[in-house]
């Protein structure tokens, strides 16, 4: 049986919507207060993160450069009667104004970017004392389910998805290069924490998540489109009682001040 997957900028948005209620808890501990705060997102994408945080009263923009996220973000808080300012822009040149913003934030995306230049451009847009946060997250490979799907794009593509450095210099799951770069820029890292989330998924959520993967972007649409038609075939063969699942999912985060 044939799936309907979708367009990319649906999977995108089904698989970024999953940004769970403890990341806004474990901030609030530390300290971090979104009510009134000038916020920018960096790399906004479908603005899964800059809704929840629009909701909780931060004076929230995103910061997107492609023209589809931004349309399917309008479109998604268009639902949810928001309204929410986008503005075209990169991590690297934000068209944002100087010292500005309470916090800045990239989720998910800080692999994307020319780091350097993204370190410089987050200084200036952040008032004196601004926090800075970086957060990523991602399922953890230890069901069969997971292993199997490695498995079978390992064989289509020749490597394994999104795998941003050496694990054995990563801490938390973030590069050590990427925390030594943010030190060297004079940022403070005030807290660097990691917790662990789950996530509902049937199989073809799950394909669906698999679509959004960096890893596969370079793929026109309609080879996506036939792998992930693919992939859907064979872990239905091989997890035919496996309706619906949970995976567990880590979540990093680090603070800093500038």
């Amino acid at each position: 049986m044939e799936v309907n997957f979708g367009n990319v900028t649906s999977r995108y948005a089904a698989s970024c919507d999953d940004i769970p209620h403890q990341f806004f808890d474990t901030l609030k501990v530390r300290g971090i207060v979104w009510e009134g705060r000038k916020v920018a997102e960096i790399g906004s994408g479908t603005g899964a993160l800059t809704r929840k945080l629009h909701k909780r009263g931060a004076e929230v923009i995103g910061v997107e450069p492609s023209i589809d996220l931004r349309k399917t973000a309008k479109a998604l808080e268009s639902r949810q009667y928001l309204e929410i300012p986008y503005l075209t822009g990169t991590a690297e040149s934000t068209n944002l104004p100087d010292h500005y913003y309470d916090i800045t934030m990239s989720h998910r995306s800080w692999h994307l970017f020319d780091r350097p230049k993204a370190i410089h451009e987050m200084k200036r847009i952040l008032k004196d004392k601004g926090t800075f946060i970086v957060s990523d997250s991602n399922f953890l490979p230890t069901q069969e389910v997971v292993k199997d799907t490695m498995t079978f794009l390992h064989e289509y593509i020749g490597e394994t998805p999104e795998a941003k450095a050496d694990p054995g210099k990563q801490v938390n799951g973030i590069p050590v290069e990427w925390l030594l770069e943010w030190q060297q820029a004079d940022f403070i890292i005030k807290d660097f924490y990691t917790f662990y989330y789950m996530v509902e998924f049937t199989i073809q959520s799950w394909c669906e998540r698999v679509g959004s993967l960096s890893l596969l972007s370079h793929l026109e649409d309609t080879e996506k489109e036939g792998l992930l038609q693919s992939l859907h075939t064979f872990l239905s063969r091989r997890h035919d009682s496996l309706h619906e699942f949970t995976l567990q999912h880590q979540f990093t985060v680090c603070l800093m001040k500038k």
